[in-house]
């Protein structure tokens, strides 16, 4: 996901990644922020306006599927916080690749050092 942070100021398209992840198996979204917590009311209203837009739509396209989703809870999953307001990009990209539903990817500043070569190197030669 993506939330801009001033969205009023048509100057400042400053923003913030993060993850929501669609947990079949174990019955619920999880919500995966490396900067801000179920304690931030911006994070939960953007989180959950999202959430019940997905569940209003899969009842609309799914409504004759067994796996339905309309009960299932928002979980907000402790993750490791970033030590500035620039690299939510790279946790969340970690959390998409790694994230088991058990374990939270950890992700250091060394690590996102590391990732920026990573992800500019493919980027120039693809």
């Amino acid at each position: 996901m993506f939330q801009e942070l001033a969205p009023h100021d048509p100057h400042d398209k400053c923003g913030h990644h993060y993850a929501i992840c669609l947990d079949l198996k174990n019955q619920r979204f999880e919500v995966l922020d490396s900067m801000r917590s179920e304690a931030d009311a911006d994070l939960t209203t953007h989180a959950e306006y999202f959430i019940n837009n997905l569940k209003e739509t899969w009842n609309h396209h799914y409504e004759n599927s067994k796996v339905q989703i309309r009960h299932f809870p928002v979980e907000y999953v402790a993750t490791t916080k970033q030590g500035n307001r620039h690299d939510c990009g790279f946790h969340m990209l970690e959390y998409l690749a790694k994230w088991e539903g058990r374990r939270v990817p950890v992700v250091t500043a060394a690590m996102v050092v590391e990732l920026r070569k990573i992800y500019t190197w493919n980027w120039l030669m693809n």
